[in-house]
């Protein structure tokens, strides 16, 4: 695998100030949702550059913690079939995102091993997948947000009295208000996201760095979201905070990963909690009400609290950490 530039992460100078920097740690199988590993065997390290083969943290480039040359000898346990793509590989016609954990829990790209050549499927026959292999399926319609583009809980250090974490609580996917993919007349939040939260607690935004499309109180036909607070994170890729019992930014303005942009509430008639969506090739009225485009799955969040590393996705009931 090639070298690749580290990856950027937010300081949240709000989250520090509350507490230590957690310093970076392995992420195991189940803190990107899979089951414990299986029984591991050995394999050999084949065809990687001189560098050799970057040994990471996540199934996700740029996570490198070491590299380890051709010949090496590694323990694998189980493979994933969605992953990234790395150095632009392919096979079959389609991008190749097998990844395999090994027995300490990290992760090499499977290209540069000689486990037994990929099936139709992304997985190399006899090798166990990992937690009986991928995500449930991508609803129809919908989309992932890109694993490449930054993506963090927007939560601080702050939240419910500083516990520093929140429960998903309330509706997930396809449940309650969260439904729709690709309606093109109304605001598609299949994905959304409910986290359990004071009144008052500080809300970051999911997307991170970007620009203020909307910020304020949602217009008719978007009553249910409150107080409200859109922003463009570049390509396409929008987020959405509904609910907000205040809000800190206004149309127009440049945010960073670390701008508060409102206080958790429940504007729109609900108890409060912070309600987040994520949207790509949406549309705005000119009133300020998202719709059209299609709803985006979160993928790869980053998180600093309980040990900084990534949540793969959300799941219904999951602890997450700011």
């Amino acid at each position: 695998m090639k070298r690749s530039s580290p990856t950027v992460r937010s300081s949240r100078p709000l989250a520090r100030a509350a507490a230590r920097v957690v310093p970076a740690v392995l992420l195991t199988a189940a803190a990107v949702g899979l089951a414990s590993p299986a029984r591991a065997a050995t394999y050999q390290v084949t065809g990687a550059d001189s560098q050799g083969l970057a040994v990471q943290s996540e199934p996700h480039v740029n996570h490198v913690l070491r590299y380890v040359p051709n010949g090496t000898s590694l323990n694998v346990s189980c493979q994933i079939n969605n992953g990234d793509q790395v150095d632009g590989k392919v096979y079959n016609g389609r991008p190749f995102t097998t990844w395999d954990q090994l027995a300490d829990g990290t992760w090499v790209y499977d290209w540069y091993m000689n486990t037994p050549t990929v099936g139709a499927d992304g997985y190399s026959p006899g090798v166990p997948h990992c937690g009986g292999g991928s995500l449930p399926p991508l609803a129809a319609g919908c989309v992932d947000w890109p694993s490449a583009k930054y993506l963090q809980t927007p939560l601080t250090s702050a939240a419910n009295n500083r516990a520093g974490y929140a429960w998903q609580n309330g509706s997930h996917y396809g449940e309650g208000y969260h439904v729709s993919c690709n309606g093109p007349t109304r605001m598609n939040q299949y994905y959304a996201i409910d986290l359990g939260m004071n009144q008052g607690d500080p809300a970051l935004s999911p997307g991170g760095a970007g620009t203020v499309l909307y910020a304020g109180w949602a217009p008719s036909g978007w009553e249910t979201c409150g107080q409200y607070v859109v922003v463009d994170h570049g390509g396409g890729w929008w987020s959405v905070v509904c609910h907000l019992s205040a809000i800190h930014v206004s149309k127009g303005q440049r945010i960073t990963n670390d701008t508060v942009i409102g206080a958790v509430g429940g504007t729109g008639g609900f108890a409060p909690h912070l309600h987040f969506s994520l949207v790509y090739n949406a549309s705005l009225t000119a009133a300020g009400g998202v719709y059209g485009g299609q709803s985006a799955r979160p993928r790869h969040l980053l998180h600093l609290g309980g040990g900084q590393g990534y949540y793969d996705t959300i799941t219904k009931g999951q602890q997450v950490w700011y």
